[in-house]
């Protein structure tokens, strides 16, 4: 069933999300602040406000990359929040904590509204690839009846309780993508150091019992040292995970989530900014001397 869908934050994640809905017969109305060429380019309709597009939608997308972000687009001047109509479905893309995403979803729920947690695993070029997940929270009834529409946007699409438990899911999906992405640049400067050749090595061990997902795709860019067509930078990735790192501190023994936090931070401080997180190989290797 086509709907008006819109899209709050038309950044690389809301483009390739709003591109996968408009190739499905979706109308989508989307705002932001900068320039929105790239999105009229692609079919889109612009809105001058989150106000705005939230009354020309049946459903409204927030995907912009904060809590400050968040706050703004629902509750500031022309936000979301006071354009809401009755029973609408707000779906909260951007990764929050599980407290946040619940207090979000309340004041929602006061103005008439319906919000789904459903953040988002994945970068822009794993959404248009058909890789990426939705860890969808909330009303269960409510998720089903737009599952066509979520499905369009990531086949893989989980609901995996009531809300907060998509951004619970998210936090560890943040930790696992950074721990996977810090053990696959510590196996190839590993098979550096002994003389390999890394490409022949990431081919050998991608799809074995050793492989992840990680390994895969960004392991294909610690071989090639090309760390532009990621999709997360390792600065911007570092601000998420310090964020999990944060929220879990005295929630019990996450050994493997300190110490790569611990590399992030240090490879950022060390001024790998910029470029896909990837790029942390190059660190391990400037600390091996190579």
């Amino acid at each position: 069933m086509a709907r008006n869908i819109g899209v709050v934050g038309v950044g690389r994640m809301g483009l390739a999300m709003a591109k996968k809905l408009i190739a499905a017969g979706h109308g989508v109305n989307g705002y932001r602040r900068s320039s929105m060429d790239d999105f009229v380019a692609a079919g889109g309709t612009t809105a001058d406000s989150p106000a705005a597009l939230t009354t020309a939608s049946d459903i409204v997308i927030i995907s912009v990359n904060s809590q400050t972000a968040v706050d703004e687009v629902l509750y500031g001047p022309s936000g979301v929040l006071g354009a809401l109509q009755q029973d609408q479905i707000v779906l909260q893309t951007t990764s929050l904590t599980p407290a946040q995403s619940r207090e979000h979803s309340e004041k929602i729920t006061v103005a008439g509204g319906v919000m789904l947690d459903c953040p988002i695993s994945g970068t822009p070029g794993m959404l248009e690839m058909g890789r990426g997940a939705f860890f969808v929270s909330g009303d269960r009834a409510v998720a089903d009846s737009i599952a066509d529409m979520l499905q369009t946007i990531c086949p893989k699409t989980t609901w995996v309780g009531d809300v907060g438990a998509g951004a619970a899911t998210k936090s560890v999906a943040t930790a696992l993508v950074a721990i996977h992405n810090l053990a696959a640049a510590e196996g190839l400067a590993l098979a550096q150091r002994e003389g390999g050749d890394i490409r022949a090595v990431h081919d050998a061990i991608s799809d074995s019992p050793a492989g992840s997902a990680m390994f895969e795709i960004r392991g294909t860019l610690m071989a090639k040292r090309d760390y532009s067509d990621g999709g997360g930078s390792l600065d911007g990735y570092l601000r998420g995970l310090g964020a999990v790192f944060n929220a879990t501190r005295d929630s019990g023994a996450t050994p493997l989530l300190d110490i790569t936090h611990d590399w992030y931070r240090a490879a950022v401080e060390a001024g790998h900014t910029g470029q896909d997180q990837a790029s942390i190989f190059e660190y391990l290797l400037e600390q091996s001397g190579d």
